[in-house]
Parts: structure tokens; sequence; C-alpha cells
């Protein structure tokens, strides 16, 4: 930064004085993602607040078990616990899906568009496939699947409504090999996800 300090000389022009910069000064200046890349160091994930209230594992956990008890508690205030169970479980694949694999990007702009491409779950723990945050977001879905099921008896009917959809929106998706996979293009982000054409030219003699 600088400012301009009138001069007494005859030319009227003004004198440029420079602030020295402080020494310490760019410890402590906000460093974005790309100087990682720079620098050649790994990125520092847990800098991400798209994903990085993940990482507190237990709280996690606990909190997820309870969004889940408070759902179905209040739905079985006036539905039977076999359609409680299974509203509770369908809501809950329905919000998992969309806020962990269809959601993309981080809302912190220094990023800089360094997770555009990638959803929630493929930026947790960078990627590293089945973390403890990961483990548990398909173990507690899953237990309350077989509560559900339970509940209802394993009836056909709503084994048919149930497993199905857990299947498709909550296992596939979590899948190692499925990571930044793009099936039928669906939710590809436009200029990063386009598929690359090589293009070869032959030599003439």
């Amino acid at each position: 930064s600088f400012f301009l300090l009138p001069s007494g000389n005859i030319s009227g022009r003004k004198k440029i004085c420079h602030h020295p910069r402080k020494k310490g000064m760019s410890s402590s200046l906000r460093r974005n993602y790309s100087e990682y890349f720079v620098l050649g160091t790994e990125d520092d994930y847990s800098r991400n607040i798209a994903v990085e209230w993940l990482t507190r594992s237990g709280r996690l956990c606990v909190t997820y078990c309870l969004l889940l008890g408070v759902t179905y508690g209040g739905l079985r205030g006036f539905l039977l616990s076999t359609m409680a169970s299974t509203v509770t479980n369908l809501l809950n694949i329905v919000i998992t899906f969309l806020g962990l694999h269809w959601a993309k990007g981080s809302p912190d702009p220094a990023v800089q568009g360094e997770f555009d491409a990638l959803t929630v779950w493929e930026q947790i723990d960078g990627g590293r496939p089945w973390t403890l945050p990961k483990q548990i977001f398909l173990a507690v879905p899953t237990l309350f699947l077989l509560f559900a099921l339970n509940a209802a008896d394993y009836d056909k009917v709503y084994m048919l409504v149930n497993l199905p959809l857990f299947l498709i929106f909550v296992v596939l998706p979590k899948i190692p090999v499925m990571h930044k996979v793009r099936l039928f293009g669906i939710n590809r982000t436009v200029g990063i996800d386009d598929p690359v054409h090589v293009v070869t030219t032959k030599k003439h003699d």
C-alpha cells in the first residue's frame, strides 16, 4: 500500500512513499489452494469449509442419529410405525443424496474454484475411501434401513420401496469405483467433466 505526499518543490510533482512491509506480515496472510499446487505440497483439505465439519466423527454420528430419531418420533405421532420408519428412511435417502452426491464445490471464495467439479462426498478427507466419516454415512442409514424393514415385518411391498432406492442412491454413489464418475453425464460440470477428444495426425512421407 502507498500514499501520496505533497512536495514543496517547484515542479509540483508528488513523491510516492512506500510503507515498508512488516516482518512476518506475509505469514499471517490467508493463502489460497493454488499455492499448494505451485509449491508442490499437498492440499490442506481440512481448510475446506464445505467438509471440515465432517471431520468431527463423534459429533457427526450423534447428530445424524438424533436427526433420524427426531424425524421418526415426529412422524410416529400421526403415522403407524411401519409407515413412519419408511417415510423417515426415504427422506434420509433423498436428503443425503442431494447433500453428499449432488451438491458440488465449496462456499469458501478463497478456494478459487478448486473443488467446483467435486461433490461433497468426493471432498471428504481428500477423496480417500472408507474413512471414518464415510463409514458413518453408510453404517447409520444401513442400520435404520434394517429398523424400517423390521418394523414392517419384512413385508414385500415395503422391501420393494426401501431396498432398491437405498442401494441406488445410498450405497452405489459411495463405492470407491464410482469416485468422480458421472453416469450418463448426469450432474457433470460443463468445461471440467467434458470428454477429452484426442486428435492424431498422420505423418506424410
